[in-house]
Formats: C-alpha cells, sequence, structure tokens
C-alpha cells in the first residue's frame, strides 16, 4: 500500500472505534509516527480525510459481502444475506453517519449521494432478478420495491431519535420489517425461499 493509502486505512479505524470528532489529525499523526505536515500534503483538511476513510471503510464492508455471496446463486438469497450484513452493521454505521451529519455536513452529503446511489443500483439489480427468476411477482414495481427498502434501511441508520433505543432491538425491528415486506413481493415458490433464508439466516434474531 502507498503512503497515503495506510494512513486511510488506519484512520478509518481510528474514526470507527474513537469517533469522528474525537480523532483529530495530531492523534492519527501520532498514531503512524509521521509528521502533522505529512497528513496536509497528502489531504487537504481533516474533512477530506475523514471522507476517505469513511468511503474507505464502507468499500470494506462492500468487498465482505461480495465475499460472502460470491458462492451463492440464489439471487433471493444474495438480497437476504447482503440485507442481513447491512443490518448487523447497522448500529455503528448508524452513530457514524449520525456524527457526521451533526459535526461535517458536506462530507456527509458527498458520502450520502454515493451511497444511495448504490444502495439504490444493487436493490434495483436484486429485485429485477428475483422477478426474472419467479421469485418474486410479475406485478412488483421494481423502483417502488428498491425505494420503500432502500428508505427502512437508510431511515434507522440516520434516525437520531433512535438513539437510545438499545441496537438488538433496532436489529430485531429492522429486520421484521424488511422481511416482512420482501414476503409480501414473493410467488410462493419465492415465499419457500424466503422462509428458508429466514430460518437460516434470522433465526437468532
Amino acid at each position: 500500500m502507498t503512503q497515503r493509502e495506510i494512513i486511510i486505512h488506519h484512520a478509518s479505524k481510528m474514526f470507527v472505534e474513537q469517533g469522528i470528532k474525537a480523532v483529530r489529525m495530531d492523534d492519527i499523526a501520532q498514531e503512524l509516527s509521521i509528521s502533522k505536515r505529512t497528513l496536509y500534503e497528502l489531504f487537504e483538511d481533516k474533512e477530506e480525510l475523514i471522507y476517505q476513510s469513511i468511503y474507505h471503510h464502507s468499500e470494506e464492508a462492500r468487498l465482505r459481502r461480495m465475499k460472502q455471496i460470491s458462492d451463492v446463486d440464489n439471487p433471493l438469497e444474495i438480497m437476504v444475506i447482503c440485507l442481513r450484513d447491512m443490518i448487523d452493521g447497522a448500529s455503528v454505521a448508524g452513530r457514524i453517519r449520525r456524527n457526521i451529519r451533526r459535526f461535517y455536513p458536506s462530507v456527509y452529503k458527498r458520502l450520502e449521494q454515493g451511497a444511495q446511489a448504490k444502495s439504490m443500483d444493487d436493490l434495483t439489480r436484486w429485485i429485477a432478478n428475483c422477478i426474472e427468476c419467479g421469485y418474486f411477482e410479475q406485478s412488483v414495481n421494481i423502483k417502488f420495491a428498491a425505494e420503500v427498502l432502500h428508505h427502512s434501511v437508510h431511515g434507522v441508520l440516520v434516525n437520531t431519535l433512535d438513539e437510545e433505543r438499545p441496537s438488538n432491538e433496532l436489529v430485531a425491528m429492522m429486520s421484521y420489517s424488511l422481511l416482512v415486506f420482501i414476503r409480501g413481493l414473493c410467488t410462493v415458490e419465492g415465499q419457500r425461499v424466503i422462509d428458508g433464508c429466514t430460518k437460516k439466516y434470522f433465526n437468532n434474531i
């Protein structure tokens, strides 16, 4: 890795573990045994480093999901696996998003624009594949269904009213609402698959 990549990798861990506001550029420089001047030579300011670091964190999560589904052929099961992974990370992801939105709104806007576009692309593709394979009804409105799923997850992640709610309760709420909605899109064969996936991937909720 280049020095820039090493800094982004370590800074992302520090921001996630210690908090966006709590970690200073001085802390990052000290952690990596480099000068603060070097940081500012590679990154315009803290906001740029935050953007690159959280983007890196999100990409690591996406690659983890890709690895989990690499041997899965069923598009409905792929959809459930990815949603389960996102739900498992909801508590941490929500805290990061809320803090960035509060303290660094311009960074939040940049990150959300890209993240929302990717989310909608993924959901649209999954739903279309499920219709094609006969797991979802042909009458399903792909765009509408993708928006409902996207906003269901996104709403929990950024809703500051839920900050005091126990994370396990949030996971259960999100899981229940998403699975009920997805099951409502299913054909008889799709219902069989989603019931099997529910037992396999959500049995502990």
